[in-house]
C-alpha cells in the first residue's frame, strides 16, 4: 500500500496549532485506519493518543534531565543493601505513583 502523503494545507494548520509533531507519524496512522476501517472518531483518537503519548514522554525526559538524573537511574537497579539512609514508607509512597491520580 502507498503511503499516502499530506496536504501542505493540513501540515500548516498543525504547525500553527502546534501539533506539527503528529506529521510524524499521521501518514503511517492513515494507512493503518484504513487497513482496520478505523471510524473517523476513532481514528482521531488514536492520533491525538499519539501526540499525548509523546509529549508526556518529552516532559517525563525534561524533568529528568533538569533533575539531573541519568537515563540509567531505575528503581529496578536500586541496591537495596546501599549504606544509605532514606524514609523507606515515603520511598514506597512513591514507587506506589498514588500521587499522580491526586
Amino acid at each position: 500500500m502507498k503511503r499516502p502523503s499530506i496536504e501542505p494545507e493540513l501540515r500548516q494548520a498543525l504547525k500553527h496549532l502546534k501539533l506539527g509533531r503528529i506529521l510524524d507519524t499521521l501518514a503511517d496512522r492513515l494507512v493503518i485506519a484504513e487497513k482496520q476501517d478505523l471510524s473517523r472518531e476513532d481514528f482521531l483518537l488514536l492520533v491525538l493518543t499519539d501526540e499525548v503519548t509523546r509529549r508526556q514522554s518529552a516532559a517525563a525526559s525534561r524533568r529528568a534531565a533538569d533533575a539531573g538524573l541519568e537515563a540509567d537511574m531505575l528503581f529496578e537497579r536500586w541496591d537495596k543493601s546501599a549504606s544509605v539512609s532514606f524514609d523507606k514508607r515515603l520511598l514506597s509512597e512513591l514507587t506506589s505513583l498514588r500521587f499522580v491520580g491526586a
